[in-house]
């Protein structure tokens, strides 16, 4: 029978001692909760291209299009930026006529773009928030700024075309909070901490279909509020599922019920514990998941390292060039499609691209586990850290080289494209951050992860900015402003290419 103290971590709004007090059905729940929202809501905004589908369907930013009679009949749109050609007939859709021009997906790419940055960029806010205060704070808020977002984004209309920043805003953001608060979900099976979080880092890739998912019901009828409204009542519950999960933190120690992190909790390092108290208050793991003594190597020696500044490039890189496909997707496509039809059933595949990410989401993780068990074998010490380090060498070429392809699509104009593009998406779309995360995990002390994942998050985000500026770019030079990014991802092939070097690696991995 379990012990009273046993029983307080099925209490609704408790904070539980240690994962001793979690039973394993519990923690399985909990883990559910976490997937299933992260799959939903963490990275919706990441379906930008479905979404700027259904506005433009609207009529949302159509005041900014000149009318037929200052064009002469013809329309000037962003599917022929780069030969300044006009069509002479509009797409229609439906009864409806779909319009479009550059000054409009200018304005699509601006919002998008201010929204992706601001995904990340309170990384560090929200990092030490959710350190400081817990669990139910941040999932509360996060669910609050995701349902007043699709509620923005119902009210969204060509009369009110300016909540689209509101509503893709609030989304970015409030998807961020969740993203971030699931990483701490890894603690529930600290066995298999690696795996779980590649899991979450990558599953959040599939929230990006739900804009598909939202235009196809809106494509078969449903109106557009409605659809909407569906969906903030959904994010709403959020807020209900909170009552499942601590509080403030999952408990976290060597294994599931260790009796070190009950010492840890239960008694005072003064009065001849042998295990020492943390600033933060925590236990803490190194990368093999054992209990340090104490910060033996300061923050800024990480934050400023080689390694974390190729990572940096590397992450940058890949991730904004995914970014970019889907952004540009949607001009990408009407560049070539010959009816509005073509262009919506290529959208429909950018979010059925983004659903399949679920059957690679763990992928990345379980690659790196198999390697890393081979690698390793029979080493120890300093030699068995490179060998772990070493071991994530071959799936970041992998992601470097579908993510260089991907954007080399866009020198062409054609349906094999498209889906040689969106293949390419479903392996790297969960594979840049599935590969990043654990490689941060393993090359730096464990007691850096979360404040490394914060300055991560915003110095990206931030970089991030440069998506307009390169849009700009494309409008008038197209083919040099896509090549720059393809040399641009040769050259982060270096982040791989460094951990080549064993005398590097066993200098840093052998400090004290």
């Amino acid at each position: 029978m379990r012990s009273p103290s046993n029983m307080v971590a099925a209490v609704p709004f408790r904070q539980p001692a240690s994962l001793q007090e979690l039973s394993r059905g519990h923690r399985w729940l909990v883990l559910m909760i976490g997937l299933v929202e992260t799959a939903l809501w963490s990275g919706t905004i990441f379906g930008w291209a479905s979404l700027v589908h259904i506005m433009k369907t609207q009529g949302v930013f159509s005041h900014l299009c000149p009318d037929d009679s200052q064009e002469g009949g013809n329309k000037t749109v962003m599917t022929e930026w780069s030969r300044n050609e006009t069509l002479d007939e509009d797409h229609s859709y439906g009864s409806e006529v779909v319009r479009g021009c550059i000054a409009q997906d200018e304005r699509f790419t601006l919002i998008g773009t201010v929204a992706m940055v601001l995904y990340t960029t309170p990384g560090i806010l929200v990092g030490y928030g959710l350190h400081h205060l817990g669990q139910a704070f941040t999932r509360i808020t996060a669910s609050i700024l995701i349902t007043l977002g699709f509620i923005f984004l119902s009210l969204t209309s060509k009369a009110t075309p300016n909540l689209l920043w509101a509503g893709s805003i609030f989304v970015s953001v409030g998807g961020n909070m969740i993203r971030v608060a699931c990483f701490e979900f890894g603690n529930l099976f600290p066995k298999q901490r690696n795996t779980v979080m590649a899991i979450i880092s990558g599953i959040y890739t599939i929230s990006a279909a739900l804009f598909m998912i939202m235009q196809s019901a809106f494509e078969a009828g449903y109106s557009w509020e409605f659809v909407c409204q569906l969906m903030a009542a959904g994010s709403a519950l959020i807020s209900l599922t909170t009552i499942f999960i601590p509080w403030h933190h999952i408990p976290h120690g060597e294994e599931a019920g260790s009796e070190k992190e009950s010492k840890y909790l239960s008694k005072d390092p003064a009065k001849g514990d042998d295990t020492e108290m943390k600033e933060t208050g925590k236990l803490v793991p190194d990368s093999t998941g054992k209990i340090t003594n104490s910060d033996r190597i300061p923050l800024k020696k990480s934050v400023f390292s080689i390694s974390m500044g190729l990572l940096q490039f590397w992450l940058f890189n890949n991730m904004f060039s995914v970014t970019i496909f889907g952004t540009y997707f949607n001009s990408w496509i009407n560049k070539f499609s010959k009816d509005n039809d073509e262009a919506a059933y290529y959208s429909r595949l950018f979010g059925y691209a983004n659903i399949c990410c679920i059957f690679t989401t763990a992928l990345p993780g379980l690659v790196i586990d198999l390697l890393s068990a081979r690698f390793k074998k029979g080493k120890t010490g300093v030699e068995e850290k490179v060998a772990i380090v070493q071991s994530m060498i071959a799936p970041m070429m992998v992601i470097s080289i579908t993510v260089t392809v991907q954007i080399s699509c866009f020198f062409f104009f054609s349906s094999w494209a498209v889906y040689l593009g969106l293949l390419c998406l479903i392996i790297n779309r969960p594979g840049c951050l599935g590969v990043g995360i654990p490689f941060m995990r393993s090359r730096f002390p464990a007691d850096h992860f979360n404040r490394m994942i914060g300055i991560q998050g915003t110095v990206i985000s931030l970089l991030s900015t440069l998506q307009y500026p390169h849009f700009t770019w494309t409008q008038t030079n197209y083919f040099p402003a896509i090549g720059t990014l393809v040399g641009l991802l040769a050259l982060s092939s270096l982040h791989p290419l460094h951990m080549f070097n064993k005398k590097y690696l066993r200098r840093v991995l052998d400090e004290p």
